[in-house]
């Protein structure tokens, strides 16, 4: 999806699919956006179909870091049985001199994304 006042940002919303026989646990801040010839772009990924904002701002997080529950809200962990589903959505900014976004790499999983030229 393109937005006329960003130009060069694109989101992709679907969903994950657990295909394995055992529980699948995510980490989208660990998730990396690439081009075709595995360069990162920025972007950020979420296991969410919405926005949903954090409790606390950026320098009064806890020092142990968010307690789980909260990271599950947020989309930052998604923790998905077999055969269940989780919302994913990406989004990235389409860098001078590289190539379009072609997948998302969230440790085992490997998602493709739409062309987005």
């Amino acid at each position: 999806m393109k937005q006329p006042e960003l130009p060069r940002d694109r989101i992709a919303v679907g969903s994950v699919r657990n295909g394995s026989g055992h529980e699948l646990r995510l980490d989208a801040t660990k998730a990396r956006v690439l081009d075709a010839k595995g360069r990162p772009l920025q972007s950020t990924v979420r296991f969410a179909a919405a926005y949903g904002h954090g409790l606390y701002s950026y320098d009064q997080a806890p020092k142990e870091g968010e307690p789980e529950f909260e990271r599950r809200r947020l989309g930052e962990l998604a923790v998905i049985e077999a055969g269940k589903t989780a919302p994913l959505t990406v989004s990235w900014r389409l860098a001078n001199g590289r190539g379009a976004a072609a997948r998302v790499e969230i440790g085992p999983l490997t998602v493709a994304l739409p062309n987005s030229q």
